[in-house]
């Protein structure tokens, strides 16, 4: 009889042991918590110390580049589109490249005189302005105060109320630095993405997040910079003298434009009846 408890019990203990340790080989090995652990440290830490608040909106962003290095790229990328549309760039005594200048200087002033007011960082140069010849509807400024105006623009833009309104919202993108907040982010969700393939090497976590990111971060985030733009570009055009109401009027035009294009059935009938 004892020798069978004995045994019992040693049966016992041993499958208590082995059960105990089957459990615990689920979890992660230490060479794989510790990097993890140490990087998750590691970006919360680097999330608070670039946390930025937008003056006018009070809007908090991560905010890791600076104005030095936006400068750079926005140079950068102004002689390579210089480059690019060279055959098609109005002379600046275009009559385009004449009314995007004298509307965009009215523009370019309110938004220095918004910047010290309400004291937000900026590029301090010299705002360029470019004029494109294209079909294409658009109007965007690079940092370092680089504007590009496409010529298809004109389309849907009959009046300087209705320009200044397109180039206040672009120089508000410009004025917030929502390239740099847009760089920040992708670069935290990239760093993110590559810490999934320490608890994932096979890489299915990490095909998942990234949809994720875009869905939960980009599109967001996205939103708020167009919603922000439109806010401090009605209070530019406004600052400069410009009706602010003509910004509703514009937009939805552009808008019902692009979803003529995409329809396959709008060009013809936006140009005959423009």
């Amino acid at each position: 009889m004892n020798n069978n408890y004995k045994k019992k019990s040693k049966t016992r203990r041993d499958g208590g042991s082995f059960f105990y340790q089957r459990r615990t080989s689920k979890l992660p090995p230490t060479y794989i918590l510790l990097p993890l652990a140490g990087c998750t440290g590691t970006l919360l830490c680097t999330y608070y110390y670039f946390q930025d608040e937008m003056p006018f909106t009070k809007r908090k962003r991560l905010l890791a580049t600076s104005t030095t290095w936006e400068k750079q790229i926005g140079d950068q990328e102004y002689h390579n589109l210089l480059r690019q549309y060279k055959h098609n760039i109005f002379p600046p005594t275009h009559r385009a490249s004449r009314t995007v200048q004298r509307v965009g200087s009215r523009i370019a002033t309110a938004a220095n005189k918004f910047a010290k007011e309400y004291d937000v960082q900026t590029y301090g140069a010299q705002y360029t302005y470019t004029v494109v010849r294209s079909d294409m509807a658009n109007a965007f400024v690079l940092p370092n105060n680089h504007v590009f105006v496409f010529s298809g623009l004109f389309k849907f833009v009959r009046n300087e109320d209705d320009l200044a309104a397109v180039l206040g919202h672009e120089m508000a993108h410009n004025l917030a630095r929502h390239a740099g907040e847009r760089v920040s982010g992708s670069l935290l969700i990239n760093i993110l993405a590559r810490c999934t393939l320490l608890i994932d090497p096979s890489g299915v976590l990490y095909s998942l997040f990234i949809p994720a990111a875009t869905l939960l971060h980009d599109l967001p985030h996205s939103r708020d910079h167009e919603i922000e733009a439109d806010y401090i570009g009605l209070h530019l055009a406004a600052e400069a003298c410009y009706d602010p109401k003509a910004a509703r009027k514009v937009f939805s035009s552009m808008k019902d434009g692009e979803k003529q294009m995409m329809s396959g059935s709008g060009d013809g009938d936006s140009d005959g009846r423009r």
